[in-house]
């Protein structure tokens, strides 16, 4: 019982007819008040206890039946989920299918109206194309020159393509084109110059970088030493060109050689030794007047392969009369 509810009951008790009772009794009766209150409050506290747990016991069954129910209503739905994918997937591809129908018909419209308009273009001025379409198969021409030209240069044999490289190098070297030239050069061995056939591990080489630059380079070069004289050669690239590599018209050669090493002067001819791999190209123009023996001159374009099996330009070596 509470402290209250235990003032009520003494007041009550107190609140009775008054008898006269020995300390004994009083004291016996009041153990017997106190015992029935603690029986009655024990009896309070069992009712409150079985009221909770019937309360949480039906908190529980509610719980458990929330979650029941959704994993009914999750079950259906993914039942449910796969029909409407179907669906949607279904849709989607009526849609693709009515796209494309749709892009066919407008292709297949737009090509008649092509043609249409190319049987008038083609009635109305004799077959004669506008500037787009032209220009397209101008386009087009060129593309196929550059396949057929790719195609007979594969079937090329190694002879016939370095005698046409060298006809191109040759262009190159009379229009002062290094930058050109340098496109031809091999990319690991670089470009020996050698203004005489009898060539040495003194003659100079470049890389291909460097050989682009010759036009604007005034540095001066030791080329090697003039037969006779002895003198080092001490020019710039255009010097030394002018001098050396391209005293004569190339381009107008008397006679031009395949890997043929031909004896015209006095120089020993090593060029086959120092490249055995090589293939030789030889440019000659012959001599004039009452000198000719001794003002002919000629060009050796020394092609070898690279890594890749193309045949890149190794070497310019001159040739011409010495003492």
């Amino acid at each position: 019982m509470s402290e209250f509810e235990d003032k009520q009951l003494e007041k009550q008790l107190n609140s009775l007819p008054k008898q006269k009772m020995s300390d004994e009794q009083s004291e016996r009766m009041h153990a017997e008040l106190m015992k029935a209150a603690a029986s009655e409050d024990q009896k309070d506290k069992r009712r409150m206890l079985m009221r909770r747990m019937v309360i949480g016991g039906t908190s529980v069954a509610a719980i458990v039946l929330i979650a029941f129910l959704s994993m009914m209503i999750m079950n259906n739905n993914q039942a449910q989920n796969p029909e409407s994918s179907s669906m949607d997937q279904a849709n989607e591809q009526q849609e693709a299918e009515s796209f494309e129908a749709k892009e066919e018909n407008e292709d297949r419209a737009g090509n008649e109206e092509g043609s249409t308009e190319n049987g008038e273009a083609q009635n109305g001025s004799g077959g004669a194309q506008s500037d787009d379409e032209a220009n397209n198969n101008e386009d087009d021409s060129d593309m196929t020159s550059e396949s057929e030209s790719s195609e007979e240069s594969s079937n090329q044999s190694p002879e016939d393509f370095v005698l046409e490289r060298g006809d191109q190098i040759i262009d190159q070297l009379a229009n002062n084109n290094y930058e050109a030239v340098a496109e031809h050069v091999h990319e690991e061995q670089g470009l020996l110059f050698s203004p005489y056939v009898n060539v040495s591990d003194e003659d100079l080489v470049f890389e291909a970088n460097e050989v682009a630059q010759f036009e604007s380079d005034e540095s001066t070069y030791n080329w090697g030493n003039e037969h006779g004289s002895g003198h080092p050669i001490e020019l710039t690239p255009m010097e030394y060109h002018n001098d050396y590599v391209f005293q004569k018209d190339y381009t107008s050669y008397d006679e031009r050689n395949i890997n043929e090493f031909k004896k015209r002067g006095n120089t020993i001819n090593n060029i086959n030794e120092q490249f055995p791999d090589a293939h030789v190209v030889e440019y000659y123009v012959e001599g004039s007047g009452e000198s000719a023996d001794m003002n002919w001159n000629a060009i050796n374009l020394v092609f070898e392969q690279n890594s890749q099996g193309e045949w890149k330009l190794v070497a310019i070596i001159n040739d011409q009369w010495t003492i």
